[in-house]
């Protein structure tokens, strides 16, 4: 199975009378992300599930990540992509993904959530976090159809992406 991961975009400082979970993208970051957009199509060749957090600015991600990737409506929002959420839950959510047979699942969330997912994946260890740029998105295939050990492909900031195309 592909599994990737993408870290949301540029979004709003946090501020007073703004919750953390209501920080929207910036103009700027939606424009970094569709930059990037070009290459993602040319890397993700058909995203089978995309699951993101329940945060606006990881939703709005996705948005931006479908239009450009042309994924289809197997859209989730899944609290265990939550920046405070435990671990396990994300990793569960992905061994259910494999053991179904989905093709490919890409995860949009945050760090240090997303860095510590892609340490579990890589090294079975659970205190390596490899962290992710906002906006960066990495590719990884299983080696099998019952273990979530996998490979790294590819690791494309934005800015590199943007330069791709």
């Amino acid at each position: 199975m592909w599994i990737y991961l993408l870290r949301h975009g540029v979004a709003e400082d946090l501020r007073a009378g703004l919750d953390d979970e209501d920080r929207a993208l910036t103009e700027e970051g939606r424009k970094k992300l569709r930059a990037a957009g070009a290459a993602w199509r040319q890397v993700v060749p058909s995203p089978g599930v995309v699951v993101t957090s329940p945060l606006l600015r990881a939703r709005q991600t996705a948005e931006v990540y479908v239009e450009a990737t042309g994924a289809p409506a197997d859209r989730r929002v899944d609290a265990c992509l939550s920046p405070v959420a435990p671990l396990r839950g994300a990793v569960s959510m992905l061994e259910r993904q494999l053991l179904g047979g989905t093709d490919s699942v890409t995860l949009i969330g945050h760090e240090p959530h997303l860095g510590c997912l892609l340490g579990v994946l890589l090294t079975g260890q659970e205190r390596l976090s490899i962290p992710l740029k906002k906006g960066m998105l990495v590719g990884l295939r299983t080696s099998g159809s019952t273990s979530l050990v996998a490979s790294l492909r590819f690791c494309l900031s934005q800015k590199a992406a943007a330069a791709i195309t």
